[in-house]
């Protein structure tokens, strides 16, 4: 066997084992209460609560009207449909789902490289580095729009993608089929998003038929305009089912999306080229996305500018659906690098083509600055563990981090390793995450004690920092009646009450019901100045305490 089939063969069996990996990865821990996620979360999985408990689909019901139709229903149903309406309300069931899309993602890459090159290699690289970005293993297995949106938006281009020039096939059908895809992707999302998919594929007809503006005309531009139509049909059910089509255009229509363009009596263009929400946010939002991949990402940037005439086919219509959709979210005044998810398949397929062309000390930045992460993970739990005053992680975790850092060295010191190590190297900080995590999910990490049971169908207040974060409460008290306060102002009042405080501080007053080890995931100014001036764990780990008061 020839040195090239043999380290094919490598490449193979690693990048196999790596999406075993992967699949760990984004499966375990779906309960957690500190995984990688947005705020908005627990927010949407409180109106599926509490639409559920309506016994109907819509209207969407929130505790705060003004959230109440901040998304389209598809995601909400989902989650009330994966919770059995609400019987089995569980983190883990509401994010499940969105694991599966996500892993469907990977999955479309694979078909596309297996299909484009009649090799699995390249997509398995693909979908490796998709599972990569820090923003799909952040967006990607948690209850939010992103995982289901990203699919059924990329899900038709990537059809098309699997021929060799993605034209729309013959036949009236199609455009239907394609625009029923892109319309649930809406149903999760925004009816906005069916303009950057439709100018997408105007442009790809168009790169296919040699930039023959006639024979688009003619043959392409109906059936593209029957797919909108088709999309905004499916979107439409929304309207058409809720008793409220009025309020729903209110909310979603004019605040939710046409808000984006309120600039607050502030100048449009100022905003655009400076502030917080600028045009540059878009620029560097594919890096950010893809976190520690993001070096990579600006490389692949500078070689397709290099090679700008001379592109393939195939990548010119992948940098056609980026920069589309990327062109597109600089117009509204709200600018996030979340917008730009749907795209990142595109990107880790361009990415896997230029790997092996990129300069391997930019991979190896990316492996060395994974090393140093998982060091950082280790100390950070070692000073958890002073701190609570206990021994909290089991002896047999050295094996996992042990082995991590051996691949991590591997794809250092082994040049023919590093490409093909780089994405298992990036997951194995996900991994030592999870592992981190341990002590936070499970054991202390949890209220227990027959104290626990005295608070079922009661009222409990309990510390919030962000809309409808009592909901991560409602989790860990199940039977509870969990109702918010200020993080920051104990109610006087309250019979029961979860007082969160640094571990280095006595237990609160009161009768003492149970305790749970919490990790804090915002802070105000002050606390983040102490943070980084070292007082690391006063801030960020907590006792939740369950109190009884007198």
């Amino acid at each position: 066997m020839s040195t090239h089939a043999v380290i094919h063969r490598r490449s193979l069996l690693i990048g196999w084992a790596s999406l075993l990996l992967a699949v760990f990865v984004y499966c375990a821990g779906l309960g957690s209460d500190h995984l990688a996620t947005n705020g908005d979360e627990l927010l949407y999985a409180q109106i599926s609560k509490l639409t559920a408990a309506t016994g109907q689909l819509l209207p969407l019901q929130s505790l705060d009207e003004r959230l109440r139709n901040t998304k389209p229903p598809l995601l909400f149903w989902q989650g009330i449909v994966s919770t059995g309406w609400g019987d089995h309300w569980s983190l883990a069931l509401l994010r499940a789902p969105n694991v599966l899309y996500t892993l469907l993602t990977a999955g479309l890459l694979i078909l596309i490289g297996w299909k484009r090159t009649c090799s699995i290699a390249l997509g398995l690289t693909a979908a490796l580095l998709f599972l990569g970005f820090f923003s799909t293993y952040r967006y990607g297995r948690v209850f939010l729009t992103s995982a289901p949106e990203t699919f059924w938006l990329f899900a038709p281009l990537a059809l098309l993608l699997l021929h060799r020039e993605p034209r729309f096939p013959s036949g009236i059908l199609w455009p239907w089929i394609w625009g029923g895809m892109i319309g649930v992707g809406l149903l999760y999302k925004s009816f906005a998003l069916v303009i950057p998919v439709a100018l997408t594929m105007a442009l790809w007809q168009l790169r296919a038929r040699g930039w023959r503006l006639r024979s688009f005309l003619i043959q392409d531009l109906w059936r593209i305009a029957l797919m909108g139509t088709a999309a905004l049909l499916l979107f439409g059910i929304w309207f058409w089912l809720d008793p409220h089509p009025i309020l729903v255009w209110k909310d979603f229509g004019l605040r939710e999306n046409f808000g984006k363009f309120n600039t607050g009596n502030e100048n449009y263009f100022l905003n655009l080229i400076w502030g917080q929400s600028s045009l540059w946010r878009i620029v560097v939002s594919y890096p950010l996305n893809a976190g520690l991949l993001g070096l990579l990402t600006v490389a692949v940037v500078w070689d397709a500018w290099k090679r700008r005439h001379h592109l393939g086919q195939f990548e010119i219509f992948l940098w056609i659906w980026i920069l589309v959709l990327a062109a597109f979210f600089c117009i509204p005044n709200q600018r996030d690098e979340r917008y730009l998810l749907p795209a990142m398949p595109a990107l880790a397929l361009l990415m896997a083509i230029r790997l092996g062309h990129l300069p391997r000390w930019i991979c190896t930045v990316s492996i060395a600055v994974s090393g140093i992460i998982l060091l950082g993970l280790l100390g950070l739990a070692l000073l958890l563990q002073h701190a609570a005053g206990r021994s909290l992680y089991p002896v047999w975790l050295l094996l996992p981090l042990v082995g991590s850092l051996v691949v991590v060295g591997l794809a250092l010191l082994q040049k023919e390793l590093t490409r093909p190590l780089i994405p298992a190297s990036v997951l194995l900080v996900y991994l030592g995450y999870y592992l981190f995590l341990i002590p936070l999910d499970h054991g202390p990490g949890l209220f227990k004690g027959e104290g626990i049971e005295s608070v079922i169908g009661c009222e409990v207040s309990v510390p919030s920092n962000f809309n409808a974060r009592e909901e991560s409460y409602g989790f860990l008290l199940p039977g509870a009646s969990v109702k918010p306060y200020d993080n920051w102002h104990r109610p006087l009042n309250a019979q029961f009450v979860v007082v969160s405080l640094p571990l280095d501080q006595p237990a609160p007053q009161g009768i003492i019901l149970g305790k749970r080890l919490n990790m804090i995931d915002r802070f105000n100014a002050q606390e983040t100045r102490d943070i980084l001036l070292g007082n690391v764990t006063h801030h960020l780990f907590h006792w939740d305490w369950l109190v009884q008061n007198r």
